[in-house]
Order: structure tokens, then sequence, then C-alpha cells
């Protein structure tokens, strides 16, 4: 974790806010606003039509319905756009159109985007929260750090970062992870929290655990970070989704940041993803800020 120490302050140039002009998106737009306006970064919004818009489409109305799609997408996003560049947010627009991941992936690589935020639903059953696919993948396989706005967030972009929690389980990419908190933290000068959760210690071990795993989160913590409050360390026993998510809730915390596994976690039931992650930001009061060991952690 020391190699933290030699890194600069995180920089944000340009943001890419997804959309699909759902309810979901609309809830992420404030926040991706926010963060580009903080950092003073190009905003870019982006939609992708996608291939099911025509794809029963007989051959001559093919293109026509393009033609209004694309029409439609423009016409919305600067919509979307227009009270942000009122305000003296630099905004372009792009539209796509094919595969939704693998078309909003090119943009985030023509646009060098340090940040994409996404918005996403629940669905399934009462009290069962899935993520769409679309999110799942540009979570799992970006470039970027990416910020999710889950379905159950309360929190407000407009009140700031006032409470960060980062979750913590001393891989790589949860390095990468700690140094956005840490760097976020600066720049909003908000009370950090790092927690790293033992899913299970016997009686007898739990105490000297609990001692080595609290040193190994503040070595996490950069020696020459500008923080205005001191970060603060948890170390907790359980469930690790259940344990992050109730101390985000205790805080009151406005963003959680943690590492995720990159590509092939979906494709494994059992994955750090799909038992941890998934929850968290399906269940999280707060957006949540991920970063993957397939992306370099956005500007640095």
């Amino acid at each position: 974790m020391q190699k933290m120490l030699s890194r600069s302050q995180l920089v944000l140039k340009n943001v890419l806010f997804a959309t699909d002009f759902g309810a979901a998106a609309s809830r992420a737009l404030p926040f991706a606003a926010a963060l580009a306006g903080r950092y003073g970064a190009q905003f870019h919004a982006a939609h992708v039509i996608p291939q099911d818009a025509y794809a029963y489409a007989s051959p001559e109305s093919v293109e026509q319905i393009f033609n209004e799609a694309r029409d439609f997408a423009k016409y919305t996003l600067n919509q979307t756009v227009a009270p942000l560049q009122q305000r003296g947010l630099p905004c372009d627009i792009a539209i796509s159109d094919g595969e939704i991941t693998e078309q909003i992936q090119d943009l985030v690589d023509q646009y060098k985007a340090d940040l994409l935020v996404v918005g996403t639903s629940s669905r399934g059953g009462v009290g069962k929260f899935l993520l769409g696919s679309v999110a799942e993948e540009l979570i799992r396989d970006s470039r970027c750090a990416v910020l999710t706005v889950g379905p159950q967030v309360v929190t407000l972009a407009s009140e700031g970062i006032h409470q960060i929690v980062c979750a913590t389980d001393f891989s790589a990419w949860a390095e990468r992870a700690a140094e956005m908190a840490v760097s976020i933290a600066s720049q909003y000068d908000a009370h950090l929290t790092f927690i790293h959760v033992v899913e299970h210690a016997s009686k007898d071990f739990r105490n000297f655990s609990l001692q080595v795993l609290e040193k190994r989160t503040r070595d996490a913590i950069p020696a020459e970070a500008e923080l205005l409050h001191q970060p603060q360390t948890l170390v907790e026993i359980g469930n690790v989704a259940a344990r992050i998510l109730r101390v985000t809730s205790d805080l009151a915390a406005d963003l959680i940041v943690m590492g995720v596994r990159g590509t092939g976690a979906f494709a494994q039931t059992a994955s750090r993803f799909g038992s941890t992650a998934h929850r968290v930001i399906s269940e999280a009061r707060c957006p949540v800020l991920t970063v993957t060991d397939a992306n370099h952690a956005g500007g640095y």
C-alpha cells in the first residue's frame, strides 16, 4: 500500500455521463454534473441507440427509424446539457448506436474519460435488488472509474460530499480505490473512514487479527495526504456487504468507494463482485464509486 505515497492528486478532466433517458439516469445526472463542476472537467452526455430499436424493422424502414431515434436522442441530450451550460459547465453530447456497453467503452476511450457515471434501477421481486446487465458490464469492464447511482440512493448531489466510506480488502484494485477516496476527501474537505471486513475469525484470534488489520488499514493512508480531518479506520467482523452498508448508514455517508474485480467477475456466481459490490451498489443509500483492475483509477 505504500506505493500510494508517490501518487499525485486525482485530476478529473473528462466526465462521461451515460443515459438511456430513464428515471435512473435522471437521478445520476446531478452527481455527474456536480463532480464535473467541482473538478473543472469537460462534461460529456452520451446516449447509445440500442440495436433492438430497429432490429425487427423492415429493411425499407430501418433508415427512417434510425434517423428518428437519432433526432430524438440529439434533442433530448441537448435539453439535458442546456441547464448545465447556462451554469458555465463545458458540455458536449455524443450519440452512437450498436451494442451498448461496447459503444460506451469506445466513448470512454474517445473522450479519455476519467470517470463514467451511470444510474441503475432495481429489478426482481420485492426485497431483491439486481443491477441491470448493462450497468453490471460497465462496472466490471470500464477502463475508467465508475460512479453508480443505485436504486436506493437518497443523498443529494447539491449537498456535496461530507462523509466518505472506503472499503478495502488490500487488493491492487482496492489500493487504487483508496487513492481516489483520499483525493476526493481532500477535494471536499470530507471525513474519510476506511473499513475492512473479516467474515470469519475465531474468538482466540480475533483481537490479534483486529490489531493487524487495523494497522494495514492505516497503512493505506498516504503520509502526505492533505486532509482537513484525520481519517478513521474500522475493522468489522461479519458479512462484508452487510457491514459496509451498516457503517455507511451509521455515518450517513455521501459516497462509498471500493475496488472490485474486473473481467470475468459476473460470470462467477461466487465472485467478489457478485457477493459484495453487487449488493452494496444495489442497496446503498449513496452513490458508489468503483475501481477495477481493468482501469487506471482515472487521471493520475
